[in-house]
């Protein structure tokens, strides 16, 4: 049996619960939606560390793309391109609104992003990865953004490793923590 490393194998065990198309179209709205959610309540915390302005949105953001990066070079820095624009629409609205507005607007968010994604998995029948599997909360922005690379013809030895892991889970000739 082919060895596949950590990451290849949460990406695969993703993958196994995502197959419908109604699905993942969910969680490319759904993912992005809890992430600025998230970034939107960190935002209001504020400090000052070395004389520059920070929030709790910097820490989570930090931790959550260290690990990414740590995953997957290539990948994680597609996200992080792509979540930049996330994190500054989350700062700026965190500190141009006022903070019961901003925790109205965080729970309408956050409540949206998870409806969605309830919605994908009916439609997939499956329940989410997570409920299986914690850590997939953090698999799921790399896999959106990886699928999308995948459709731009990019890191095609990856994708062929994640499918390949993913037919070998589906016939149980591997699990997700081997």
């Amino acid at each position: 049996m082919t060895r596949y490393r950590f990451f290849e194998r949460q990406m695969a065990f993703y993958a196994a619960c995502h197959r419908d198309k109604r699905n993942r179209m969910t969680h490319y709205f759904g993912v992005p939606i809890i992430i600025f959610s998230l970034l939107l309540a960190g935002s209001l915390w504020r400090g000052s560390v070395a004389g520059l302005d920070l929030s709790g949105a910097h820490a989570m953001a930090l931790a959550a793309q260290v690990l990414w990066l740590s995953l997957d070079l290539a990948i994680g820095l597609a996200l992080l391109v792509l979540l930049t624009p996330v994190f500054v629409l989350a700062d700026t609205v965190a500190t141009s609104l006022p903070a019961a507005t901003v925790w109205w607007l965080f729970a309408v968010s956050f409540a949206g992003g998870w409806v969605l994604q309830l919605i994908g998995h009916h439609f997939e029948g499956r329940r989410p990865a997570l409920v299986d599997n914690l850590f997939q909360i953090l698999i799921a922005p790399l896999y959106l953004t990886a699928e999308l690379l995948f459709s731009l013809g990019l890191c095609r030895v990856l994708a062929g490793r994640i499918e390949a892991c993913r037919r070998a889970l589906e016939t149980g000739e591997t699990h997700p923590s081997d």
